[in-house]
């Protein structure tokens, strides 16, 4: 273990750094499935129910849709869709005015478009239709390229614009949204497949996965998640999909990354129960792993901080503020990883 009280100091370690991110892996390989290959938003039109849908926001029911795009040939394709809500905070009218959505595709019409090989996808709306709303849609997609560029293991994610077209009343609004890849699609690219128990045990949690997911949610400053388990009734595990092998070994992929310090909207909560003030404030929540894991994953942000950096100061579609607060966010991060004492006492010394 690395130094706990009466055990070696982290300073001995620091020299598999350099060696370690030498040898680490490129970034994730890229996504057979077209849709998430390409990072570009992509226009579509949803037309559908959508004022029924967000009066009713019933997880039962289903709606007929339809899914419209453009594509590279420039020729316009509609695809049959069902539209059902999904999510839980952000599902409560009081919390958004526009509900995360499930989109179902049939398959036999997908399979020569932009979306073969998909099926079920998760679409994050722009919870409120105000105007700063839509940064935090841009801010929770970096997330999910943030951890891709990090890790071989994760879910791909599509920048959209979507125009919202009611089939009733015709009514219609652009937003910003984002799909995200489903867990099926995930597993099944990595030879996994889907854990289905409530409690995962954490003797089979992969070390180097655990820990790279842990610092990441310290790097987001986030604490709203487990790798053991879920609410109740809600399976394993809380924000977090888990994925097992054929050795029975597990590995987490984390999703659901609005209530980040690095998202931060108004509705983010800090956790209660760990002493953290607000949701800004850093806390590792990661389990304690053996001295070459942690220095391997170390490793993995340092050589990666160009990438990391790429994405979160982009000011594409965010506020030049916003970027300035990104970069302070980062700095400090580095700060602390860069800096074995404080790595020590921060990391290595707050684990579980």
């Amino acid at each position: 273990m690395f130094r706990r009280p009466h055990a070696r100091p982290l300073t001995t370690y620091l020299g598999l750094l350099l060696s370690l991110s030498l040898s680490l892996a490129s970034a994730a390989p890229s996504v057979a499935a077209p849709l998430f290959d390409d990072s570009a938003p992509l226009d579509i039109t949803l037309r559908g129910p959508f004022e029924k849908i967000e009066a009713e926001r019933d997880k039962d029911a289903e709606y007929e849709a339809s899914l419209s795009f453009v594509d590279d040939d420039g020729q316009p394709v509609t695809l049959d869709a069902k539209l059902s809500v999904r999510g839980h905070y952000r599902l409560q009218k009081e919390v958004c005015t526009r509900s995360p959505l499930w989109v179902n595709l049939k398959k036999s019409q997908v399979k020569d478009t932009l979306f073969r090989k998909q099926d079920k996808l998760k679409l994050v709306t722009q919870c409120r239709n105000v105007s700063r709303y839509a940064e935090y849609v841009y801010r929770e997609q970096q997330a999910y390229a943030l951890f891709e560029a990090l890790s071989e293991i994760s879910f791909g994610s599509r920048l959209l614009n979507v125009t919202y077209v009611d089939s009733d009343s015709g009514a219609q609004e652009t937003q910003p949204a984002f799909f995200i890849q489903h867990k099926d699609r995930v597993a099944k690219e990595h030879g996994m497949r889907n854990f289905e128990e409530d409690i995962a045990d954490k003797e089979r949690l992969d070390p180097q996965q655990s820990n790279l997911v842990a610092l990441f949610m310290y790097f987001l400053s986030n604490t709203d998640y487990s790798l053991l388990g879920g609410p109740p009734g809600q399976g394993c595990c809380h924000n977090i999909k888990m994925l097992e092998d054929d050795a029975g070994g597990l590995f987490p992929v984390p999703y659901d990354f609005d209530s980040t310090g690095y998202v931060n909207p108004p509705y983010a909560a800090p956790a209660g129960d760990i002493g953290q003030r607000d949701v800004n404030q850093r806390i590792y929540r990661g389990f304690c792993a053996p001295d070459t894991v942690t220095v391997s994953t170390v490793a993995r942000f340092q050589e990666r901080r160009p990438a990391l950096e790429a994405i979160a100061l982009d000011d594409t579609y965010v506020a030049k503020k916003s970027v300035r607060r990104a970069r302070n966010n980062l700095k400090r991060f580095y700060d602390v990883i860069d800096d074995p004492k404080r790595l020590q006492r921060e990391i290595v010394d707050s684990c579980r």
